[in-house]
């Protein structure tokens, strides 16, 4: 099921594609990070259960572009990286 996103707040940027134990899938850019949007985590499980390796894919290249998003939840507006393509 994907979220309801608004319109991109930031027009196409590039960063790479990162998993952490912390914060699971980012995006890094500029020195910062934003979390990889959720229907894109879901798009990257999906991968997961049809190839091998896919972590390994990402990060032999780990080069993406991507849009600044915001969602409404009710704990306020959360910005996400939803990714392009």
């Amino acid at each position: 099921m994907k979220t309801t996103t608004t319109k991109p707040i930031e027009k196409k940027m590039k960063g790479k594609l990162h998993k952490t134990e912390d914060h699971g899938w980012i995006v890094l850019f500029d020195d910062e990070f934003l979390q990889l949007h959720p229907d894109d985590v879901n798009d990257l499980i999906d991968l997961d259960n049809v190839f091998d390796n896919v972590e390994a894919r990402i990060a032999a290249s780990p080069n993406v572009e991507f849009e600044i998003v915001e969602n409404q939840k009710m704990s306020g507006v959360v910005k996400y990286a939803k990714l392009k393509n």
